[in-house]
């Protein structure tokens, strides 16, 4: 089973960028009720406090875990971990990268933490965090890696290898690599850090 929660800002059509089943748990974070509303996507649950939601009569007859305004976590972080109870197979965020509000998309990129299985994907990108090991990329857009908070690494079939590099927090070195063979080979030495995916423009 997998776990998908649904965030804002929201793709236009997710059944396009991620394919979606039966057997998917769907939950939808405060406004994004109505995207997935319009969508024409089951709501297995909603969280959120909803002070984004206009229209709240689109919440009558929906599972939902209604937060206080006042509070110490987001809705989608509360979202996260309402998620990782159902002990699922795989944890999606859909959406929470841009939009207006920045500092939650911030936010969104330190889930990884504490739920390190999770997957972020939107129109444009993927994220993941790659712990210690081999991981393989085929990846035909842009291929970024940021310290998580730090990572030794090798990259191999890449346009820009690297060799057991130390990879610090705040070292931009691996933004904007390009896999160059049938697939990119991304070794993880040790530490960790993250993969984001970007679809070329």
């Amino acid at each position: 089973m997998r776990a998908i929660v649904v965030t804002y800002p929201t793709p236009k059509d997710i059944r396009k960028i991620y394919p979606l089943r039966e057997s998917d748990v769907i939950i939808a974070v405060d406004q994004a009720v109505l995207a997935l509303y319009k969508q024409r996507i089951k709501i297995d649950l909603a969280v959120g406090d909803f002070d984004s939601l206009t229209n709240q009569s689109m919440l009558i007859n929906l599972h939902v875990i209604r937060l206080n305004p006042i509070k110490d976590v987001t809705d989608t972080h509360q979202a996260l971990v309402e998620a990782k109870k159902m002990n699922p197979d795989e944890l999606i965020l859909i959406g929470g990268l841009g939009g207006e509000r920045i500092e939650h998309f911030i936010a969104h990129t330190l889930f990884f933490d504490e739920f390190p299985e999770l997957k972020i994907v939107d129109d444009y990108s993927r994220l993941s965090l790659l712990q210690e090991g081999i991981h393989d990329v085929s990846s035909k857009g842009y291929v970024n890696l940021f310290a998580y908070p730090k990572a030794r690494l090798s990259l191999i079939g890449f346009k820009y290898p690297l060799s057991s590099y130390l990879l610090m927090t705040y070292d931009p070195l691996c933004i904007s690599n390009e896999v160059v063979e049938e697939k990119g080979i991304i070794h993880v030495h040790e530490g960790r850090c993250l993969l984001i995916e970007s679809i070329k423009s």
